[in-house]
């Protein structure tokens, strides 16, 4: 039997990339399992922080520290690359205010507020001041309690986790406004003839030399900071991973390539976070400028490392889609949006309690998924409500109403960390 020539084959914009979709609801739990993490890692700064630290929490945090925002803005470029596609021009930019910037600006005025509260709480700056007293204050862009916390300008406003959506946002306008240039013929063609004479292990090896040259040059003199306006580092890097993303999913050629690296990429990924727990625990392979070099290249090797394994070994094992990933995935943008607010409101209010260094989290993960999947099920079945937390409105019957194909990812795919009154090294 003949196989099927590339001129037979289905436009990539019509692929089904289920695995995808999976990587997005996987990513999320993750994300629920850091931010438990960072109330305990060790010296690691954060909105609020439990009594019970530990180091050996610290390096597990590592595993995903480096990478897991990194495969959110690659996917999400992948995402934005479909949408472009299959979406009229002017109604991508329209909808891009009201899916991105519209959640973002309500999270900023409503759902992060309780973890500003807690932290000025817990930090003895605010003394005696009720919540409600709290918000009017916070809304309040003259208000004097905040006049040594001011984020942009004048303003106060911070959008703690949800740093991503205005990162997102503006990449995906980025790609709007050059998307005519991008999808010309002329550079269409310059393109998929690139995709061809690319040899496939520059899969591997390629994207590692990027990023190692972006810390090389913006690392040290631009700290991560998630504040938008001078986080150039994080830009690079953010920006390289979206646009991986965007132009990987259109050579059919490369990205069923990826699972090709599945064991080497997982073995060698291993092996790097292996060394990157050596590192930051004080081991040094040797002394003087080589030795510096080939650290910091470990470092980025690492972070794509793990990103191509878990990609190759989707693309291996999660090519099907299921009723729990249609569910899911109608509701990962609103779980999204409330599940910082909700992990730092049960530390807070467990802290009292002393539960222990077991307990206590795993009453916060196991709550924190409670509150996230009751706030959807209440949020689906409100339209207005809907728009605001990004979730998919629920017909009467219970079924989400126009449950996403793979071919048309949401250009949301949960972020993680934070900036804002006081940045956080998430």
């Amino acid at each position: 039997m003949k196989q099927q020539s590339n001129s037979t084959k289905p436009p990539w914009h019509t692929v089904r990339r289920v695995e995808l979709d999976w990587l997005r609801v996987l990513a999320f739990g993750i994300l629920i399992f850091y931010h438990v993490g960072m109330l305990y890692a060790l010296n690691w700064d954060y909105h609020y922080k439990s009594a019970y630290s530990s180091q050996f929490i610290t390096n597990i945090m590592l595993w995903s520290n480096q990478w897991r925002m990194s495969l959110l803005f690659l996917i999400s470029g992948v995402a934005v690359s479909y949408l472009l596609q299959n979406m009229p021009y002017w109604r991508f930019f329209r909808s891009r205010h009201t899916k991105v910037l519209l959640p973002l600006l309500f999270g900023m005025t409503v759902v992060v507020v309780p973890q500003v509260y807690i932290e000025l709480d817990s930090k003895g700056i605010i003394d005696n001041l009720g919540y409600l007293e709290f918000w009017l204050a916070y809304l309040d862009q003259s208000s004097p309690l905040f006049e040594q916390a001011k984020t942009v300008g004048d303003y106060h406003l911070t959008w703690n986790h949800l740093w991503f959506l205005m990162y997102i946002f503006s990449y995906s306008l980025v790609l709007w406004a050059a998307y005519p240039i991008l999808n010309s013929i002329k550079l269409r063609r310059i393109c998929f003839a690139a995709s061809l004479a690319i040899p496939k292990p520059m899969l591997l090896i390629g994207p590692i030399i990027c990023f190692y040259l972006i810390g090389l040059l913006l690392w040290e003199r631009f700290p991560t900071t998630h504040a938008f306006w001078d986080d150039w580092y994080n830009h690079a890097k953010s920006f390289t991973c979206f646009l991986l993303g965007f132009a990987l999913v259109r050579s059919s050629r490369l990205w069923n390539a990826i699972r090709e690296f599945r064991w080497p990429a997982l073995i060698l990924a291993l092996a790097s976070y292996g060394y990157i727990v050596f590192a930051y625990n004080g081991g040094e392979l040797g002394k003087g400028e080589f030795w510096r070099q080939l650290n910091g290249f470990l470092w980025s090797a690492n972070g794509w490392l793990w990103i191509l394994s878990i990609i190759a070994w989707a693309q291996h094992k999660l090519a099907k889609s299921n009723s729990v990933l249609k569910y899911l995935n109608g509701g990962v943008y609103c779980f999204y949006i409330v599940h910082q607010t909700a992990i730092i409101v049960l530390a807070y209010f467990l802290a009292p309690v002393h539960l222990g260094p077991v307990i206590e989290p795993l009453a916060i993960i196991f709550g924190t998924a409670l509150i996230c999947w009751a706030g959807y099920e209440i949020v689906a079945r409100l339209p207005i409500l809907c728009s605001l937390f990004g979730a998919k409105q629920k017909k009467p019957g219970g079924k989400s109403q126009g449950q996403p194909s793979s071919s048309k990812l949401s250009v949301l795919a949960m972020p993680s960390q934070t900036t804002g009154l006081a940045q956080k090294n998430v």
